[in-house]
């Protein structure tokens, strides 16, 4: 008996080697230089303590004299892209051939199981081709400029909230965790801007919308371990037939229900808002058409991001699926631009100098508005503060990998490469955004990086902190704005200081999801004078 169990679990062990390791040889055999793979997790055993981004980073350091190289996650081939030019074919100028992010067959593995795994398989970052062109086209209007000025007054009341929260802190002359402040803004901000619902983020210690939002983007290595196990030839069809829900239940079924019943409830009102929820609900009309326009094309990143996608149509998204894209904005939205914020208050302590900069042209904004948050216009015209948000996410991209699927065979422009239908290509910003070659002071907090003149003399495609083309983040536009006003509204009053509870250097938390980094960040911070 138990021989017979030993020689089936060793089959099975025999099995899932050669699924693994059967194509280990696929770059030494074109020429192109690799890092080496190993069973079971490939080129980067993400176990082992270290973050994914971290790990990939160091390759694309050590190639980083090449266009190119290739990696295996687990058994598959990925070409790692260090060439700018090749990213803008991959990104914009043949978008059509990489449209997908994940495989279709890879994203139901990666969620394979019950109804509340299955929510995550229709986020608007998962789903592919043709569904997902409909999914984004239908999305795109919620975040035109007109539609940001209608959400400002939201963003700037929980702008209201966030400078009470600081003014405490400054009070207790204590340092603080800046992500555990500005994470509840972001929150906060999202929900009453999309679904007019408030987080009590700030009211309640308790706020289920903060605990549920961050646990999301926590990861164990058990649950890494989980989510490599679905790769397993097999285990995501026993996950399918058992219904099982594994990824984030708790929190999943807490932000479906929150959204689902805002839409029930706008339904029965027959009121309109015009806001996140409205425009799900005209996403799921049979009668609805596509706003595809823009009334605020500002440069060739916006012009890149369109979709030429010609379904006008919107009739066919069934509720869930809009659910799910709702779900996926405000959750990931809280956590990148809570990120975003709290690594500027960090560079802020840090830098005074470039803080006493940006907190003059606050102060002239203001002045020139009568000592009121200036309006629309005026947030988006600010130099300084937009150049300092955006070193900001140089320096600290929330997301450093990034992939794409072939959707056909590729020739890359250049090389006598040919990407066959399936395969992957990967680039990773943490380190475009530090290569000497695109910007003069890579390892510093510098703002100049982002002048009108900097930005001219370099290839825009050496910056990636929101990818670029159409699959760029969909919602770009309102994580700006809402970092503006966040800034405006806090620098206005106060300045960060260093506190000494941050683990220098900084080292990206293994468990997150995204690029946080371990200990968190720490400052404390003064009121200016004359307030």
């Amino acid at each position: 008996m138990w021989l017979e169990i030993l020689l089936v679990l060793l089959s099975l062990f025999l099995v899932l080697y050669r699924v693994v390791t059967k194509s280990f040889g696929k770059w030494k055999s074109l020429g192109i230089p690799y890092s080496a793979g190993s069973f079971p997790f490939g080129s980067y055993n993400f176990l082992g303590g270290k973050h994914l981004d971290a790990l990939s980073a160091e390759d694309h350091e050590r190639f980083a004299s090449e266009k190119y190289f290739g990696w295996f996650l687990l058994g598959k081939p990925v070409l790692g892209i260090n060439d700018v030019n090749m990213l803008r074919h991959i990104e914009v100028k043949d978008f059509d051939h990489f449209v997908d992010r994940l495989s279709k067959e890879n994203n139901e593995k990666q969620f394979a199981g019950g109804d509340l795994n299955k929510i995550w398989t229709l986020q608007l970052t998962s789903i592919t081709g043709d569904a997902w062109k409909d999914v984004r086209q239908a999305f795109t209007p919620i975040f035109t400029s007109g539609k940001m000025k209608g959400m400002l007054k939201f963003i700037k009341h929980t702008a209201g909230d966030l400078t009470k929260e600081i003014d405490m802190k400054a009070q207790k002359g204590e340092e603080f965790e800046l992500k555990d402040t500005f994470g509840k803004f972001s929150l906060d901000a999202l929900a009453s801007s999309a679904f007019g619902v408030d987080g009590e983020s700030f009211t309640n210690e308790n706020s289920v919308f903060v605990k549920n939002a961050a646990a999301i983007f926590s990861n164990s290595n058990l649950e890494l371990l989980g989510v490599a196990l679905k790769f397993v030839p097999g285990v995501p069809q026993i996950l399918n037939f058992l219904k099982v829900n594994d990824f984030k239940p708790k929190e999943t079924r807490f932000f479906r229900d929150v959204i689902l019943q805002t839409i029930k409830a706008r339904k029965a009102s027959k009121e309109r808002k015009n806001d996140l929820v409205d425009l799900m609900l005209d996403c799921i009309k049979d009668d609805a058409q596509v706003d595809d326009g823009d009334d605020e094309i500002a440069d060739q990143y916006e012009k890149d991001m369109k979709l030429n996608h010609s379904k006008k149509s919107k009739n066919n998204l069934d509720e869930m699926t809009v659910v799910a894209t709702a779900m996926v904005l405000l959750v990931a939205g809280y956590d990148t631009t809570g990120m975003t914020l709290s690594f500027l208050a960090y560079e802020m302590s840090k830098n005074p100098e470039v803080q006493k900069k940006l907190q003059e042209e606050i102060d002239q904004a203001y002045d020139e508005s009568d000592g009121e948050m200036p309006d629309y216009s005026v947030i988006q015209s600010l130099p300084y503060l937009d150049m300092v948000i955006h070193e900001t996410l140089r320096v600290h991209s929330p997301v450093g990998v990034n992939s794409r699927v072939a959707a056909k065979d590729y020739s890359i422009p250049g090389t006598d490469i040919v990407l066959k239908t399936g395969d992957m290509v990967s680039w990773n910003a943490r380190t475009l955004h530090r290569n000497p070659e695109h910007w003069s002071n890579p390892t510093e907090f510098y703002p100049e990086h982002f002048s009108k003149e900097a930005k001219a003399n370099r290839n825009p495609y050496a910056f990636q902190a929101f990818g670029q083309g159409p699959r760029a983040c969909i919602g770009m536009r309102f994580a700006l704005l809402e970092a503006k006003v966040a800034v405006l509204s806090v620098l206005r009053k106060y300045s960060f200081m260093p506190g000494t509870k941050t683990i220098e250097p900084l080292v990206i938390d293994a468990e997150s999801q995204l690029a946080w980094v371990k200990g968190g960040l720490w400052a404390r911070v003064e009121m200016r004078d004359g307030f």
